[in-house]
């Protein structure tokens, strides 16, 4: 296998040319505004014309310098315009590629492609970001072949169909996705996070002289205006949502599954079902109220996914097709409703735990804000609900070799692991839980670089012992 050096497209040249200015623009704009030019203005503009030329002669020369290609089994990179650098990827290390299309890629037809490994880090491995869409799929076809042709049986039983199982999201599906997403509070830290960045040019004084009138409004007034503010970031969570899962679709090719989304930033993952080492089913409390769940699978190795490590498999689903959905994309995993539920007397330790920090905060309130501060205590029932909700929520379940767990910290949660993906197993106690026979249960998984931990508290004693055992068991046949 033995492909001759190439660079990618021209348009490459663009694209590093907007890289390098982004990194620039906020300081370039900064010290625009915050400096004196009237006398110097003609030596500014030309600063700036010859910093233009220099971005855009470096764009040009990293673009020329930058060449791939697939030889020896390897993925062979070589790039650097002041100091030359080698990168030989070895092609069994490859764990996915990912291919995406922003805007400048679309208006060329070409796309971008991320070349993720085992323990690649917080960033892929491999970056090519302009090449044609034929040429992505020959360099994904090339190295399919080559790990098919090199590659030992796997672990993971093979399931023979005779048509191509492929997925697409329904639009009345996206629009529920969208409308219930918790999207708004990343909308607000990304309002906050941009305007942190101007703190010296916005003049905030006059702003807040404008509105000095708002002083003497009734609180019906920041009642309205606060719902405004809120809304606003609702629709703009609603349709980020909206341009991020349009044109969802999952397709299981042999033993892989491949993600394409989106439509002014297009992407395109491939996961091999031979990394996948969890699936985690998320229902916030509204999606639960409508009876839909978000899936995700946590995949070893994954540096550009979704969530962090995680990567979303079914944006939202109506909870009765997970079990057929998952039989049909990763038969290997399952889905049991009836759970081992935790002891009656677990049930105060979870109200507890979030009602007395919201008593102690209740105090500071009522001492400092009387008489509004008595408002607070409406956090106490609340408190007490969620923790109720919480125990509720909370249980296990074991099914032959596959280890469900269940947990609620905002959204309940449900855990599929597959036995020999579970890298250790511990158990905690503390004082008070070893008064009552109570333990806490861990388990830890690789997902990414730095691994995922999910944990149930307060389960019965023997309850853990026969979770060890069966750990402990699975742990000898496999050696």
């Amino acid at each position: 296998m033995m492909f001759e050096p190439k660079r990618i497209h021209p348009v490459g040249v663009i694209l590093s040319f907007i890289r390098i200015i982004k990194s620039y623009i906020i300081p370039v704009v900064l010290f625009y505004f915050l400096g004196n030019y009237d006398q110097f203005e003609f030596l500014f503009i030309i600063c700036i014309t010859v910093i233009f030329l220099l971005i855009v002669i470096i764009s040009f020369l990293d673009w020329w310098k930058f060449t791939y290609w697939l030889e020896e089994g390897e993925l062979r990179i070589e790039n650097g315009v002041f100091i030359k650098k080698k990168r030989y990827i070895p092609i069994e290390r490859i764990q996915t590629i990912n291919i995406s299309a922003g805007i400048v890629q679309q208006i060329f037809r070409l796309v971008k492609v991320q070349v993720e490994t085992a323990g690649g880090g917080m960033e892929a491995e491999a970056v090519l970001t302009a090449i044609k869409q034929h040429e992505a799929e020959r360099i994904q076809k090339a190295i399919a072949v080559y790990k098919q042709e090199s590659s030992e049986p796997s672990d993971v039983p093979l399931v023979e169909t005779s048509e191509i199982p492929t997925y697409k999201i329904k639009p009345k599906d996206l629009l529920v996705a969208a409308s219930t997403s918790s999207g708004i509070g990343v909308v607000l830290s990304a309002i906050a996070a941009f305007l942190s960045q101007f703190d010296e040019i916005i003049p905030y004084e006059e702003i807040i002289h404008q509105f000095e009138y708002l002083e003497n409004a009734s609180l019906t007034i920041y009642a309205v205006l606060i719902f405004i503010a809120f809304f606003i970031a609702w629709v703009l969570s609603v349709i980020g949502v909206l341009l991020k899962y349009a044109y969802f679709t999952l397709v299981k090719e042999g033993e892989e599954l491949k993600v394409s989304r989106g439509i002014f930033e297009k992407h395109q993952v491939s996961i091999p079902i031979s990394r996948i080492q969890a699936i985690r089913i998320v229902q916030n409390p509204l999606r639960q109220l409508l009876g839909y769940v978000t899936v995700y699978i946590e995949s070893a190795g994954s540096s550009v996914a979704d969530e962090g490590s995680s990567m979303i498999l079914f944006p939202i689903v109506p909870k009765k097709e997970v079990a057929p959905l998952l039989s049909q994309y990763l038969p290997l995993f399952s889905s049991d409703d009836e759970l081992h539920r935790l002891p009656k007397r677990s049930m105060i330790k979870y109200v507890s735990r979030k009602v007395i920090p919201l008593a102690i905060l209740c105090i500071p309130a009522i001492y400092f804000l009387a008489p509004w501060g008595f408002l607070s205590l409406l956090l106490l029932p609340i408190g007490a609900y969620w923790g109720y909700s919480s125990y509720k929520n909370s249980g296990w379940h074991l099914r032959g070799h596959q280890l469900q767990m269940q947990f609620r910290i905002f959204s309940k949660t449900s855990v599929l692991v597959y036995r020999n993906r579970i890298q250790s197993m511990k158990c905690k106690t503390s004082y008070f839980q070893k008064k009552q026979s109570l333990r806490t249960f861990q388990i830890s998984i690789k997902s990414g670089i730095g691994g995922k931990q999910f944990t149930v508290k307060d389960i019965e004693l023997y309850d853990l012992e026969h979770l060890v055992g069966w750990y402990s068991y699975s742990r000898r046949n496999d050696h």
